[in-house]
């Protein structure tokens, strides 16, 4: 079979791989689309761990199965991992960080994938009809957003600063408008990203941390925001987040700067006077993509604008050039449908 092999950034190879063989209760999928996410150009990330395959945003067709769960032809849309639910992180509530997942092999950028018993009966759900495959792509990370949210209690807060519009901070935008939290500020310098947040229902649209704090209090009714999010990777993300909220607040931390990136905040500006809550989320936890497919069924998230490539298997170099840049386009999808 075809693969997509990542060595770096601008050295994304199609090669061939050995079809992967499947035991009982397990299932084979012919994978139709898969998408890049940004944590797959995160060259400090996935450089040291290279060559391989990636691919965790996976829709496809049930090729073979060994299980009696799913039956050949049948759409699916594909956890890449699950948690045991047993281990001490799993008993405490903390899935996305599981000691001892199960995973696919090999990752999705490949024509087929070998799905575990585990996933097979825990990690994958029929695609409807009426979604596309490269729609069925959104699903994971559109658990990650739900996850994260959870976590946070986002619909609690009345007034949320989203700081960063890519396609998570997009899609932190729209599941947030959905659980009824009225008041949106976001943050980004790009004037495409801007005007698509607008139009997904962003109540203002700031370019920087200047004057951020007071278009919230202009929006607010005076008040200061409940809660800031996190979605970018910029090292000035935390900051922008801590000033969205003078007093109190709780800052999600969803974006992941390099390690190496220097700081912009000190201790002292996040614990004197003023009580802020700091959370961080990974992954999309427990949550079922049932939940994300419902979202996207029900016209919750406007996928037509989230979706801005659709690249030919063959040219995924194209598609990891486009997603390390991060200008003028939100989600690239790889067409894997076009292999022979």
């Amino acid at each position: 079979m075809l693969v997509a092999r990542y060595y770096n950034n601008k050295n994304v190879r199609i090669e061939s791989a050995e079809k992967p063989q499947i035991r009982d209760g397990e299932v084979l999928v012919r994978v139709m689309s898969c998408g890049i996410c940004g944590s797959d150009v995160m060259e400090w990330f996935r450089v040291p761990k290279s060559p391989r395959i990636l691919g965790h945003e996976i829709a496809g067709v049930v090729a073979e199965s060994r299980s009696d769960r799913f039956v050949e032809g049948e759409r699916v849309v594909v956890r890449n991992q699950v948690p045991c639910g047993i281990c001490h992180a799993c008993a405490n509530g903390h899935h996305s960080v599981c000691e001892a997942s199960v995973e696919i092999e090999p990752g999705g950028m490949a024509e087929f994938i070998r799905v575990p018993r585990q996933i097979v009966e825990r990690g994958m759900w029929r695609l409807p009809n009426s979604l596309p495959y490269p729609v069925g792509t959104l699903a994971e990370p559109l658990a990650c957003v739900l996850h994260s949210q959870n976590l946070a209690l986002t619909t609690a807060s009345k007034c949320l600063v989203i700081v960063g519009c890519g396609v998570f901070g997009l899609l932190h935008l729209q599941v947030a408008r959905h659980s009824g939290v009225q008041r949106i500020i976001v943050v980004e310098p790009n004037e495409y990203r801007q005007a698509v947040a607008i139009n997904m229902g962003a109540t203002a649209v700031v370019n920087s941390a200047d004057g951020l704090v007071s278009v919230i209090n202009e929006v607010n009714n005076g008040h200061s925001a409940d809660m800031s999010i996190v979605a970018t990777g910029s090292s000035s993300g935390l900051a922008t987040a801590c000033k969205a909220l003078p007093r109190f607040g709780t800052v999600l931390l969803f974006g992941i700067p390099p390690p190496n990136a220097a700081g912009e905040l000190s201790i002292n500006q996040i614990f004197w006077r003023k009580e802020l809550v700091l959370l961080s989320s990974y992954g999309p936890g427990n949550v079922a993509f049932s939940e994300a497919l419902r979202l996207l069924q029900q016209g919750a998230i406007n996928f037509d604008q989230l979706i801005t490539h659709e690249i030919p298997f063959g040219e995924v170099q194209s598609g990891f050039e486009l997603a390390s840049k991060a200008a003028d386009s939100l989600k690239i999808v790889l067409d894997l449908g076009t292999c022979t």
